[in-house]
């Protein structure tokens, strides 16, 4: 056995020949075969790409490139983030929240006209439901723009069956929520109104709740296609849907609700006489239709644990805005707060409406940084300061 292989050429097992220049890098080791025919064996070595040093000894010396990148499945790609600089973000949140702003104040100019009417003036409780239901903006409308810009950020609605499946999942659940909530809320104010003044009228109770269920579901049928339709062409335009999906929710939401809530109190008010039964039979057939939104949410994927997880903070939120309501009852028929109707969506709205967009862009920035319960591994400590928190894009 010769002592310097690399000088001479190595009869391999299949009778193939290395030249001793290509043996010059790993260490090579002997043994004899089956039929005492000696055999160099070469110590491998993968590189960045994962070829190993012998497969790129081809017969013309070449390494093939495009047979890599064929034989090699790649999956799809992450969503990358779009690019935005702080001009762009305040640019695109600007208009919006001024448009947000702009419908508080519409809300507000309607319920100063609403206030006089026969069903706000014999029905008071009415003023109860008024910061319920347009608590309700803030509770799924927005809440659901922030979950379809998330997924739209993340790639979830890039193909048409998933931009299907998202959207006819969030409709379904909206509707459960807006049903179930609608009903508390009419609820509370019956409690409410009732508690003060310690006078019942089951009358007065079933148009509060056929009211505001027949609002609440409206109302989030109507601005829950807004917000499909607003995320998927901003996406389009290459527009972050978390900058103007929530305050465009928040300026139609309040106006929208408060509209159909008066006309809806009171076409159902001018029945309570003379037709007795349709106020029970309308509450009786949005109610009917919640098992149906029920098992379409079940059944999706998308909204599954959410139709399960997220009933308390819609619940708390309802009920804080109920005692609002109640405050707001009381405070209409004093005269020193005369001007407070006109008021009352505006400040009640102004403060959420950055919030949320704030909101929605961390809930972005989480869901592509990891999986949900799991903190960024990019984090650089535990306990950021808060002017990084909150001041950084």
């Amino acid at each position: 056995m010769t002592s310097k292989l690399e000088q001479k050429e190595t009869p391999q097992a299949n009778g193939a020949v290395v030249p001793g220049d290509c043996l010059a890098g790993p260490e090579p080791s002997e043994f004899l075969g089956p039929d005492g025919v000696e055999v160099v064996v070469l110590e491998s070595r993968a590189n960045a790409k994962g070829v190993r040093e012998e497969d790129a000894l081809l017969e013309n010396g070449s390494q093939s490139n495009e047979s890599d990148d064929t034989s090699t499945e790649r999956g799809p790609e992450p969503a990358s983030p779009l690019k935005e600089t702080s001009f762009s973000i305040g640019l695109q949140v600007l208009f919006p929240f001024l448009l947000a702003g702009f419908g508080t104040v519409a809300a507000g100019m309607v319920l100063d006209i609403v206030q006089h009417w026969d069903v706000f003036k014999y029905v008071t409780e009415v003023f109860i439901l008024v910061p319920a239901l347009l608590g309700l903006k803030g509770n799924l409308e927005m809440t659901l723009a922030s979950r379809l810009s998330t997924a739209a950020n993340i790639g979830q609605m890039d193909t048409p069956k998933e931009l299907w499946k998202m959207i006819t999942g969030n409709m379904a659940l909206i509707q459960v929520q807006a049903t179930v909530v609608g009903f508390l809320a009419s609820l509370a104010a019956v409690v409410f109104g009732w508690i003060p003044d310690g006078h019942f009228s089951l009358a007065h109770a079933v148009l509060l709740c056929a009211s505001s269920v027949a609002t609440a579901f409206i109302a989030s049928l109507v601005l829950g296609m807004i917000m499909i339709g607003v995320i998927i062409g901003s996406r389009k335009m290459g527009i972050n849907p978390d900058n103007v999906a929530t305050p465009i929710a928040a300026s139609l939401g309040d106006l929208i609700t408060l509209a159909l809530l008066s006309g809806i109190s009171w076409g159902l008010y001018k029945e309570l006489e003379s037709k007795a039964y349709v106020n029970p039979l309308v509450c009786a057939f949005f109610i009917s239709l919640l098992p149906i939104w029920v098992i379409i949410a079940k059944r999706n994927s998308a909204t599954r644990e959410v139709l399960y997880s997220g009933w308390e903070p819609v619940i708390i939120a309802m009920a804080i805005s109920s005692v609002g309501g109640l405050i707001l009852d009381r405070t209409v028929s004093d005269p020193n707060f005369a001007g407070m109707a006109v008021f009352t969506p505006v400040i009640n709205g102004v403060g959420g409406n950055l919030v949320a967009v704030q909101a929605s862009r961390i809930s972005t920035y989480l869901h592509m940084s990891g999986v949900p319960g799991d903190s960024p591994g990019a984090g650089p400590r535990r306990c950021p300061s808060p002017c990084s928190t909150f001041f950084s894009s």
